[in-house]
């Protein structure tokens, strides 16, 4: 695998790990409300993450953050 598609991976793995974190923090919420179940904890999630607004953060923080990481590889090797 080329080094230009595992940074994309690390990117991909990087925003699933981020949505992953939100559902679990938006259902445990709805869940420790009372009024709502799991399954409405689940369109809730669903709802947040389809924002363009919320999608464009998490695509943009993991692609600064693997960058960043990539910059610092090159800077310490030579």
């Amino acid at each position: 695998m080329s080094p230009i598609m595992r940074k994309g991976l690390d990117v991909v793995i990087a925003i699933a790990l981020t949505a992953a974190a939100a559902f679990i923090i938006v259902v445990s919420n709805s869940l420790l409300v009372g009024r709502a179940t799991s399954w409405q904890g689940f369109n809730i999630w669903y709802a947040f993450i389809l924002r363009p607004d919320i999608l464009g953060t998490m695509i943009l923080t993991a692609l600064v953050t693997v960058a960043y990481f990539f910059w610092m590889q090159g800077r310490h090797r030579g």
